[in-house]
């Protein structure tokens, strides 16, 4: 059996936001995985940063569930994943 040669996001130049969000919203990983309908490990593999793809059904899950749990503000890409041109990215 071929080896994946993905890397995930810690091996790319993405940092991912969606723990902060959370922190922000006072969400746990768990409630953002029963508003969105996402496997709990899926989230938890953005969060960590362990995750190697995204796929964009997933992403607008979440991001409405984001949504959801405030309305007083839109929620956007940026708050799940952010792009990093730096070479120090983690």
């Amino acid at each position: 059996m071929a080896k994946s040669t993905a890397k995930s996001l810690q091996e790319l130049k993405f940092k991912t936001t969606l723990g902060e969000t959370l922190d922000k919203l006072n969400k746990t990983r768990n409630a953002l995985a029963v508003q969105s309908r996402i496997r709990p490990a899926t989230i938890n593999s953005i969060v960590d940063g362990s995750v190697k793809t995204i796929n964009f059904e997933t992403l607008e899950a979440i991001l409405d569930a984001l949504n959801e749990f405030d309305s007083t503000k839109e929620f956007t890409i940026d708050d799940v994943v952010q792009y990093d041109r730096s070479d120090s990215a983690k």
